[in-house]
């Protein structure tokens, strides 16, 4: 079972804090990786809360396998994001610390777990509309940035 898991036994619904990992999933071909979540129906990259004492890079190796079944290669840290305020369905609160890697090389076939009902690419100019709003900042700062360069 999980940290967040073992905690909620202890706090219920209470808002708490926790750091997660995300990952920007980039293939020139293809556009940008997006899960559809099964929670919410909205679209977002891979990611998910660190379980206690884990390191940042194990964590968004950990996170991207479970929920694509890619394994990635050489991430890229590329911002941090605060008060990352989600409230679930169920009602669980949480207050997250975002470490925002970029990653273009990756391997592997893509297979959704339970999180997710579809995993998809999508050109980074024709995004999918409902993109879950607590990433929409910095995944405009990465586009802007690719056009910028391109």
């Amino acid at each position: 079972m999980s940290y967040i898991s073992e905690l909620r036994k202890l706090v219920g619904h209470r808002p708490i804090m926790s750091a997660a990992v995300v990952c920007i999933l980039y293939d020139e071909d293809k556009g940008l990786l997006f899960e559809k979540r099964t929670d919410t129906g909205e679209w977002c990259v891979p990611g998910g809360a660190l379980e206690l004492g884990e390191e940042p890079e194990a964590g968004l190796y950990r996170e991207v396998k479970e929920e694509t079944n890619l394994e990635i290669k050489d991430p890229v840290f590329f911002t941090v994001k605060t008060n990352v305020h989600l409230v679930y369905p169920n009602k669980d609160e949480v207050y997250y610390t975002d470490l925002v890697y970029v990653v273009t090389k990756y391997s592997g076939e893509l297979l959704c777990d339970e999180e997710s009902v579809d995993l998809k690419w999508f050109s980074i100019d024709a995004l999918p509309d409902n993109i879950m709003p607590t990433q929409t900042g910095y995944l405009d700062v990465f586009i802007q940035g690719l056009k910028k360069d391109q």
